[in-house]
């Protein structure tokens, strides 16, 4: 099963002397592909992993927490 690494590029913070388009460009030169752009201009990009052994676990998610019964 492919392994994915993700980022994100804040389109509002792109040098003015680039555009949007070129930075999109760049990360697809790095292997990225463009998942979606959000409505603030954010945008998220995924690319396979190319060795999974390297990558880092998952993050444990906190235990959900329960309000005590009053």
């Amino acid at each position: 099963m492919p392994q994915w690494e993700y980022s994100k590029i804040d389109l509002n913070n792109v040098p003015v002397k680039a555009s949007d388009l070129d930075a999109l460009d760049d990360a697809g030169k790095e292997g990225w592909e463009l998942v979606g752009i959000t409505a603030n201009n954010v945008a998220y990009l995924k690319r396979m992993l190319e060795n999974p052994s390297t990558a880092s676990p998952p993050r444990a998610k906190a235990p959900a927490r329960r309000k005590a019964a009053t």
